[in-house]
């Protein structure tokens, strides 16, 4: 687990109780916001694609607070499923890779693609390793550069129009991180 994660989690969940109350008296089911979530960054990559950072900053970040709020809203529900946790981890990936898309496509500059489509790859084997080492029996929950890092990475490069800066230390984060899980891998699968 992330220090970013470890250590911030329960002041956030504190935080955003209220709202989270809100959307259980509204009948809302924390599948629904992930789907929300998903929209909103579907929408967010769009406004990405067409350059218009700011209006992307807010739809992305909409997005990503949609992600944080719907476990808070399934374990405040008792909605914790085999089938909730597989969902919401699918939409994250499709969450991940839109910006990265949106990045590349728009981009006449092929480093920036570049970065960005390593980037996009390099997440997506962070994620993958800890699910696979989990698919063989293990618990794989350490990581330097998680989501949530990557996320913030990506939402200030995007507000502060550094984009291949966020882009470039996503990459590099995401790939020291995989390593980091091999590593680990390596030795607890050896003991």
């Amino acid at each position: 687990m992330s220090y970013l994660v470890r250590e911030l989690k329960p002041t956030f969940e504190r935080l955003i109780e209220p709202l989270v109350d809100l959307l259980n008296k509204l009948g809302t089911t924390p599948n629904l916001i992930t789907i929300l979530g998903l929209l909103l960054v579907a929408i967010g990559s769009l406004f990405l694609y067409l350059g218009q950072n700011f209006i992307s900053f807010i739809f992305l970040l909409l997005g990503a607070l949609c992600d944080a709020i719907d476990g808070s809203l399934a374990r405040r529900l008792g909605k914790n499923s085999p089938f909730g946790a597989f969902f919401d981890s699918l939409m994250d990936r499709v969450s991940d890779a839109l910006p990265f898309i949106a990045i590349s496509l728009s981009s006449e500059d092929k480093v920036l693609s570049l970065f960005s489509m390593l980037a996009m790859v390099f997440s997506y084997t962070v994620s993958y390793a800890r699910a696979r080492a989990e698919g063989l029996g293990y618990e794989l929950k350490v990581g330097a550069f998680e989501r949530p890092e990557r996320w913030i990475v990506l939402l200030l490069g995007i507000a502060l129009d550094m984009v291949l800066l966020a882009v470039l230390i996503i990459a590099i984060g995401s790939l020291f991180t995989t390593l980091q899980r091999a590593y680990i891998f390596m030795k607890i699968q050896r003991r």
